[in-house]
C-alpha cells in the first residue's frame, strides 16, 4: 500500500527521513498556488498526484495534515494520519485564532518566512542537535513566498468537517499546534 506524505509549511520531504514504515512512501509535491486560492481548491488539485487504482493512506504533518483533511473531500483514503496537525479550525490553538482574527499575517513581509529557524525550533519543541539541524535545513530550503501564501490559507481556513478515518499523533513538546483538551490521539514523548 502507498502512503502519500504531505509536509508542513515550508518543509521539504526530509521531515520524513526518520519515519520507518512497511509501506511505500510517496511524497506529494507542492504545486504553484495563487493568493486567491482556498486551501480546499489547492487540496483538490493535489489529489491529481494520487493513484486511485489501489488502496492508499494519506499522512500529513502540520499544514500537510490540514491539506490531507481537505483532500478527503475529494478522494477516499483507507486512513488519514495527522501528525501534530489540526483537523478543524476549532481545534487550532487560541493564539493562531487570534492572529487570524486580527490579520497579523497581512503585515508580515514574506522574507520573514524562512529567515530564521530559531522560532520554529522553539515552537516545535525540538531539543536534539540532529533535530535542530533538520529544522534549519528545512527553513533554509523553503520557498518564502509560497510559505507566506500557505500561512494565509491556514489563517483563513474554516473547515469543521472531520473525516471518519482519521488517526492523530502529537509530539508532547510541540508548542505550535497543541491539540485542545478532549482530542483523541497518540502522544509521542520527546
Amino acid at each position: 500500500m502507498k502512503v502519500y506524505c504531505l509536509t508542513g509549511l515550508g518543509a521539504d520531504t526530509s521531515v520524513f527521513d526518520l519515519l520507518k514504515i512497511n509501506h511505500t512512501k510517496v511524497y506529494i509535491e507542492w504545486i504553484p498556488t495563487h493568493p486567491w486560492e482556498t486551501m480546499n481548491a489547492y487540496a483538490k488539485r493535489l489529489c491529481d498526484q494520487i493513484d486511485h487504482s489501489e488502496p492508499f493512506v494519506l499522512l500529513g504533518v502540520s499544514f500537510g495534515g490540514m491539506l490531507a483533511v481537505e483532500m478527503n473531500k475529494f478522494i477516499q483514503p483507507r486512513k488519514t494520519i495527522l501528525i501534530t496537525s489540526s483537523a478543524r479550525k476549532s481545534e487550532m490553538p487560541l493564539w493562531i485564532q487570534l492572529v487570524s482574527k486580527i490579520k497579523l499575517n497581512r503585515i508580515i513581509p514574506s522574507f520573514f518566512f524562512g529567515s530564521n529557524p530559531r522560532w520554529l525550533i522553539f515552537f516545535s519543541g525540538v531539543k536534539s542537535e540532529r533535530g535542530k539541524k533538520l529544522v534549519t535545513k528545512i527553513v533554509n530550503n523553503s520557498d518564502r513566498k509560497l510559505t507566506k501564501l500557505f500561512v494565509d490559507q491556514v489563517l483563513t481556513w474554516n473547515n469543521e468537517w472531520l473525516p471518519e478515518n482519521v488517526e492523530r499523533i502529537y509530539a508532547n513538546q510541540d508548542k505550535l499546534l497543541i491539540p485542545p483538551k478532549g482530542i483523541d490521539g497518540r502522544f509521542i514523548e520527546n
